[in-house]
């Protein structure tokens, strides 16, 4: 007789945010097949149902919930926190994909010619709304003394690139912000990490115009296998606060003759 596999995170919630494409999507999609419950939170509505139809596909899922906010807005995520907790009891993990690369119709520039209107906007998105979102999670999270949160930096957090200030000052910010919660909320059984990757073809890159992605770019879904990982662990595991995912699709140079190949 065929039994269900074990789900390592059935019985477990976890809000995924930027949701609807990208890292967010795939990781949700991961969660999802692990057994978590999954609200998806995203401002592109179209896009976060689609996904949302993704997570039916297993026998096992619970219904999502899907969520048209802006994690920019104070109000917005704390109707998060209240309406995950309303449908599913408890807040388990959040995983805080959302983000942009640059202002809107902006593109690559100097420092010296960015506005205040894109520092203003990028700032808002990425690091305030790292902010709002931990912070809209955390009561639960201490009320029932266990947690992960999982924020996606990206090595532009670690070191910064030309052309790219503003996105790069967020993404450091990112890290400060997550290192220091972390500390505050270890005693409560909440782990707080980032994961950092490299290059990533998701549809981020098209704020990038006509700069495509690196031939050796990973798709979204190896970040979410990663992540997928992290949250499986133990919470009393031990693993660094910043994950650094550097790994590409480099491709092996063909050996000389001599080395033996043919």
């Amino acid at each position: 007789m065929n039994q269900t596999q074990p789900q390592p995170l059935a019985g477990q919630t976890a809000i995924v945010t930027g949701g609807a494409s990208g890292i967010g999507r795939a990781t949700g999609l991961s969660l999802a097949r692990l057994g978590a419950a999954i609200t998806l939170v995203d401002l592109n509505e179209r896009l976060a149902e689609e996904a949302a139809r993704d997570l039916r596909q297993f026998p096992h899922a619970v219904e999502p919930l899907v969520l048209r906010l802006d994690i920019r807005r104070e109000a917005d995520m704390a109707e998060m926190a209240r309406l995950t907790l309303a449908r599913f009891g408890r807040i388990d993990i959040l995983v805080h994909s959302a983000g942009i690369l640059r202002g809107t119709g902006s593109k690559p520039k100097l420092l010296a010619e960015v506005e205040m209107a894109e520092w203003e906007e990028v700032i808002a998105t990425n690091l305030t709304g790292t902010f709002l979102c931990n912070r809209a999670v955390l009561a639960a999270m201490m009320e029932q003394r266990s947690g992960q949160i999982i924020n996606i930096s990206s090595t532009s957090g670690l070191k910064g690139r030309p052309l790219d200030a503003v996105y790069c000052a967020s993404k450091f910010g990112i890290m400060g912000l997550s290192q220091s919660l972390a500390e505050e909320v270890r005693n409560f059984g909440i782990r707080v990490q980032v994961v950092a990757p490299d290059a990533i073809d998701t549809p981020m890159w098209d704020q990038n115009g006509p700069i495509r992605p690196p031939a050796d770019a990973l798709p979204a879904d190896r970040v979410a296998d990663l992540i997928a990982y992290m949250v499986t662990l133990p919470l009393d595991t031990i693993l660094g606060e910043v994950i650094i995912a550097p790994f590409r699709t480099r491709r092996r140079k063909k050996p000389p003759a001599s080395e033996g190949s043919v």
